[in-house]
């Protein structure tokens, strides 16, 4: 299906996709937000302005895609507003993009008629003109009716993405992972500018002293996978520096103690998969850490 798109949903996500699906080639003939001005500000980074509402259900009923952009805790509601309002009509798609909640929140869209979806861009956006940087080639995470699925397939093609399609209640694994590689590894970035700061280090020094340290390991990963890419004490076995890190930690910052010991866990298990830690050494790690 190649029809009339309309945006319910004037975010960082909704704007960056109307923007980038219209330099596509594709029609996309509306946009609504919960104030007109929000609407408009998002219409109006495209050419040809498309019509901007404040009530999607002025909208949906020329759509033949609807995209629903809107906050995760808010998507129900709003379809279910958009569906008692009469805005949606037998054969339309409609597609949310959350990563954490299924298709199946789209329900009353679905007794309208509706074939229904969900496509989650894996990537994060700062904001409005990063999204509209990098959704473009990020993977997109399909699920639904299989003719909603094939809809959202075509949407990320365009955008020169990659896709991969998952069971729909699989949704929460699936976000589980995003969260873990993006949102855990930002606070792991913290926790070591914590530790810098414990001794005298700025955390914008620490940031920069850090960031090709980082980089080299995102390389890595990307170049030989997460398990050759281990580095570092734990993968050698060497417990004496993780004793070390330990007395440190319960000086300094006592309350990183508990996650320090779990990742140190998880390095563990990655170094025994890897063949660098022996079996001996990673249960001397292991009593270090009070398992």
């Amino acid at each position: 299906m190649s029809g009339k798109i309309v945006i319910v949903g004037a975010g960082k996500v909704g704007t960056a996709l109307a923007v980038l699906l219209q330099k596509a080639g594709h029609s996309v003939t509306g946009i609504a937000s919960r104030t007109l001005e929000s609407a408009q500000k998002a219409a109006d980074r495209l050419s040809p302005i498309p019509r901007a509402a404040d009530s999607a259900v002025e909208l949906t009923p020329g759509a033949d895609i609807i995209l629903i952009t809107t906050r995760d805790d808010v998507i129900r509601e709003v379809c279910e507003a958009i569906a008692r309002s009469g805005g949606f009509r037998a054969g339309q798609v409609a597609l949310h993009v959350s990563g954490s909640l299924p298709s199946s929140i789209l329900s009353a869209a679905r007794d309208e008629g509706c074939f229904i979806g969900s496509m989650h861009p894996l990537q994060s956006f700062a904001d409005v003109d990063v999204a509209i940087k990098t959704l473009a080639g990020s993977y997109f995470c399909l699920e639904g009716d299989g003719e909603a699925v094939d809809v959202a397939r075509g949407l990320a093609m365009a955008l020169d993405g990659q896709v991969m399609t998952i069971r729909t209640e699989d949704k929460p694994v699936y976000h589980a992972a995003a969260v873990i590689a993006s949102n855990f590894f930002v606070s792991i970035i913290d926790m070591s500018l914590r530790f810098y700061e414990a001794i005298g280090i700025d955390r914008e020094k620490g940031l920069a002293a850090l960031m090709p340290l980082i980089e080299g390991s995102l390389n890595n990963i990307r170049e030989l996978g997460p398990v050759k890419a281990l580095t570092g004490p734990i993968a050698r076995g060497d417990a004496g520096v993780v004793a070390s890190h330990l007395k440190a930690i319960s000086s300094l910052t006592p309350e990183d103690a508990p996650a320090y010991k779990a990742l140190a866990r998880l390095n563990v298990g990655v170094g025994l998969a890897k063949g660098t830690l022996k079996e001996d050494a990673a249960r001397e790690i292991l009593d270090l850490l009070g398992e």
